[in-house]
C-alpha cells in the first residue's frame, strides 16, 4: 500500500514537471492558455490593467475607458490586440515598437483619437488588419502606413478626413479592402491610390467629392467594386475609369450629375461597361432632370465638340446579364423608392488569374465587408463593427465544380429513361406475366 502511494506521488511530481505553472491574470480579467489570451473587456478600466502575462498573444480590452497607450504596456509576443470603443486620446509613437508578430490591431471607435504620429505603425511587418474607424481623425500623416506590405484590410471610415496625401498607400501592395466612406473628402489626387495593385474593393461613398482626376485609379487594375454614391460629383471622365479592367460593381447614384457634353465620355464608357451599375439620375440640364444618364440616346451628344468628348461611340449597348445584388433586400426596397435602380451586365476586360485555391490568405474566414473573423469566443463583440450592408462576394477567385442534375433527370431530359425507370417497368411486367400464368393453370 505504501509502495502504491509513493508511485502515485511520483506520477503527480512528473505531471507537475510536464505542465508549467499558470501565470497570474489581471484582476477582473479572464485568462486562458494555448494561445495565451487575456480578456478584459467591459470593466470600465481607466488604464491598461497590470499583470498581463508577458507571453500573451491575444489581448481584448474593448469597451473600457482607457485613454493612453504607452510603450511598455504590452510585450512583443502579442498577435491580436482589440482596444476599440475606449477613450483613447494619445498613442505613444513607440507603443508598438518591436511588435513584429502583431497581425490584427483594432483601435476603432475611439472618437477622441484625433491624430497619429507617422511612425506609429512602423515595423508591424505581419499586420494584416488595421481598424481606425470612428476615431475623429482629420489627417493622416505621410508615411503612416510605410512598410505594411502584408496589410490586407484597412478601415478608415467615419472619420473627418478631408484630404489624402499622394503616395499615402504606396507600400500597401497586398491591400484588398480599403474603407474610406463617411469622411469629408472633397477631391482626390492623381496618386492618392498609387501602389494599390491588389485592391479588390474601394468604398468612397458618403463623402463630399466634387471631382475625380483622370489618373486617380490608374493602379487599380484588380479592383472589382467601386462605390462613389452620395457625393457631390457633377461629372466624371470616362477615361478615369478605363484602367479598371476587372471592375464588376459600380455605384454612382446620389450625385448631382450634369448630363450635358461633359457627360459624354462617362456615357460612352458606360455603354461598354459589362458590370453591374446603379442608375445615374441627371440633375441638369432641366429637360433631362431625373432621367438616367445611361438611357439617354446617342443623339443627345451629337453637337458636342471633340474636346468635350474623349471617346467615340462603339455600337449598341449589349443587354445586361444577372449579377448578385449590391444591397440587402431592405436597401434594395429603399433604393427602388428613391429611383436608384441597380442594373447588371458583364464586366469588361479579361478575367483575373485564378488564385491558389488550396491555401487561404487568412487563418480564418469572415464576411468580406469586415475582414478576417475574430475568434469564436469573441464573436458576440462583432456588433461593434459598423454596418456596411451586404457587399457582393468577389467573383473569379476559385473555380467551382458545376452541380449537375441526377443521371435519371439528364436522361429523361434527353428523351430516354433512367436505369431505375427500366427496372421498375421490368418488375411490373414480370408480376403481370406470373399473374396471367397462375390464372391459366388454375382455370
Amino acid at each position: 500500500m505504501l509502495r502504491q502511494g509513493r508511485s502515485l506521488e511520483f506520477c503527480l511530481f512528473l505531471l507537475g514537471l510536464a505542465i508549467p505553472a499558470f501565470e497570474g491574470c489581471p484582476s477582473d480579467c479572464v485568462c486562458y492558455p494555448s494561445p495565451m489570451t487575456v480578456s478584459c473587456q467591459s470593466h470600465n478600466f481607466l488604464t491598461i490593467p497590470e499583470g498581463i502575462p508577458v507571453d500573451s498573444e491575444r489581448i481584448f480590452l474593448q469597451n473600457n475607458q482607457i485613454s493612453l497607450l504607452l510603450r511598455g504596456h504590452f510585450s512583443p509576443s502579442i498577435v491580436t490586440l482589440w482596444i476599440y470603443s475606449n477613450n483613447l486620446t494619445f498613442i505613444d509613437p513607440e507603443a508598438f515598437r518591436g511588435f513584429s508578430r502583431l497581425e490584427e490591431l483594432d483601435l476603432g471607435d475611439n472618437r477622441h483619437l484625433r491624430e497619429l504620429a507617422a511612425e506609429t505603425f512602423q515595423g508591424l511587418v505581419h499586420l494584416h488588419a488595421l481598424h481606425l474607424y470612428k476615431c475623429g481623425l482629420s489627417t493622416l500623416p505621410s508615411g503612416l502606413f510605410r512598410g505594411l506590405q502584408n496589410l490586407q484590410y484597412l478601415y478608415l471610415q467615419d472619420n473627418h478626413l478631408g484630404y489624402l496625401q499622394e503616395d499615402l498607400f504606396v507600400d500597401l501592395v497586398n491591400l484588398s479592402h480599403l474603407f474610406l466612406h463617411g469622411n469629408q473628402l472633397r477631391s482626390l489626387q492623381p496618386n492618392s491610390f498609387r501602389g494599390l495593385v491588389s485592391l479588390d474593393r474601394l468604398l468612397l461613398h458618403q463623402n463630399r467629392l466634387q471631382s475625380v482626376p483622370r489618373l486617380a485609379f490608374h493602379d487599380l487594375r484588380q479592383l472589382t467594386l467601386l462605390f462613389l454614391f452620395n457625393n457631390s460629383l457633377s461629372e466624371l471622365q470616362g477615361e478615369a475609369l478605363e484602367p479598371l479592367a476587372a471592375l464588376e460593381y459600380l455605384r454612382l447614384n446620389g450625385n448631382p450629375w450634369s448630363c450635358d457634353c461633359r457627360a459624354r465620355s462617362l456615357w460612352d464608357w458606360l455603354r461598354r461597361f459589362r458590370g453591374s451599375s446603379s442608375s445615374i439620375p441627371c440633375e441638369a440640364p432641366q429637360h433631362f432632370h431625373g432621367q438616367d444618364l445611361k438611357e439617354l440616346p446617342a443623339d443627345t451628344f451629337r453637337g458636342c465638340s471633340a474636346s468635350e468628348s474623349l471617346h467615340q461611340t462603339h455600337g449598341p449597348r449589349l443587354p445586361p446579364r444577372d449579377h448578385p445584388p449590391l444591397l440587402s433586400s431592405t436597401e434594395q426596397r429603399e433604393g427602388a423608392a428613391g429611383g436608384h435602380v441597380i442594373q447588371s451586365g458583364q464586366r469588361p476586360g479579361s478575367r483575373k488569374t485564378l488564385k491558389n485555391c488550396t491555401k487561404s490568405r487568412n487563418r480564418s474566414s469572415r464576411p468580406a465587408s469586415l475582414g478576417p473573423w475574430k475568434s469564436a469566443e469573441e464573436a458576440q463583440d462583432l456588433k461593434h463593427q459598423p454596418n456596411l450592408g451586404l457587399l457582393p462576394k468577389p467573383k473569379g477567385k476559385c473555380p467551382r465544380a458545376p452541380v449537375l442534375p441526377p443521371s435519371g433527370v439528364q436522361q429523361a431530359a434527353g428523351g430516354g429513361r433512367s436505369s431505375g425507370d427500366w427496372a421498375t417497368l421490368t418488375f411490373h411486367a414480370a408480376v403481370l406475366v406470373w399473374t396471367l400464368a397462375l390464372v391459366v393453370i388454375f382455370r
